[in-house]
């Protein structure tokens, strides 16, 4: 009875009241949800699709499988969930339709906490892990590298998130216990940080550091090729595993206000096309795109209605 990431508030998106920058294409979803808007232009009903629907999220991973993506990173927002139990049920009721989807159709799955506003994240990561987490890792559609279940933690190192640094090594260790390898979503300028973040940095399994927003157009993607390379140098010495982010295009205009509409075009997948170019050229052997279904930051993969 509410609505996330398609507008801000609860109550259903419709003209003028939005915050995402494309529209995705729904034909392929057997349920829908209706919105405030006008018919489209071919006379059907404006509606959008929930992920609170295990069809939708089934219909991804079919995409998925489809178009050869090996492995979907689950984000999970879990700063509320330890106070709200609704919360905290539909949380893990996607992360249920996320396994099933996996188990389906043949994409790896595994779970990325996102500690934006969660300041207890250092007390309270490790139990959402044993109350709610450990139980999907037995999926035979569980991601696992090195023999251990995958894990990520996104936001170490960044100045608007938490900067419990203590924290977050307690968090690593404990996960590292329990025999997880741990993923770390860190900022750009890792390399360069002399922050108390930089020894946290080196306990991780890999590192992804993010990159969307940091550069546009296919010359700036071809200028953030050296960074690529002095990073992907730097962890091999490290013993490190990388993981570098790519991504299609960006755009917030009907979220942020005064933003610049299609701020970074995609330029007909040339833009991603380049930074492909990049990881095959350095031979880096995964990256991450960020990301499948973010229609509110104009980043999204997924299908979209082509007019």
């Amino acid at each position: 009875d509410a609505w996330i990431h398609w507008v801000d508030h609860s109550d259903h998106p419709y003209k003028d009241h939005q915050k995402f920058d494309i529209w995705p294409d729904v034909r392929e979803y057997t349920h829908t949800y209706q919105t405030g808007y006008a018919n489209l232009g071919n006379g059907q009903p404006a509606t959008l699709f929930s992920s609170y629907d295990n069809q939708t999220v089934d219909t991804h991973f079919k995409w998925m499988h489809e178009n050869n993506i090996d492995t979907a990173a689950l984000q999970r927002f879990a700063g509320d969930a330890k106070k709200d139990p609704g919360y905290a049920k539909w949380l893990n009721d996607i992360a249920d339709n996320v396994r099933a989807g996996a188990e389906a159709h043949g994409p790896k799955f595994y779970v990325m906490w996102d500690i934006s506003g969660w300041n207890n994240f250092a007390t309270e990561l490790v139990d959402d892990y044993d109350t709610n987490i450990k139980r999907l890792t037995t999926s035979k559609a569980y991601a696992q590298q090195n023999g251990k279940p995958v894990v990520c933690i996104w936001g170490f190192g960044f100045n608007d998130r938490p900067q419990d640094t203590k924290g977050a090594l307690n968090v690593i260790e404990q996960l590292k216990q329990r025999g997880l390898y741990v993923i770390g979503g860190v900022d750009t300028q890792w390399r360069s940080d002399t922050s108390a973040w930089k020894d946290i940095y080196t306990k991780l399994d890999m590192l992804q550091p993010w990159a969307v927003g940091r550069f546009g157009g296919v010359p700036g993607a071809e200028g953030y090729k050296p960074t690529l390379e002095a990073d992907y140098k730097h962890l091999n010495e490290l013993k490190i595993d990388y993981q570098p982010v790519l991504f299609a295009g960006f755009s917030w205009g009907n979220w942020v206000p005064k933003a610049v509409r299609n701020q970074i075009p995609r330029e007909h997948g040339n833009f991603m096309w380049r930074q492909f170019v990049n990881v095959r050229e350095l031979d880096i052997p995964s990256c991450y795109v960020a990301m499948f279904d973010e229609y509110d930051e104009g980043t999204a993969i997924a299908k979209a209605a082509e007019n």
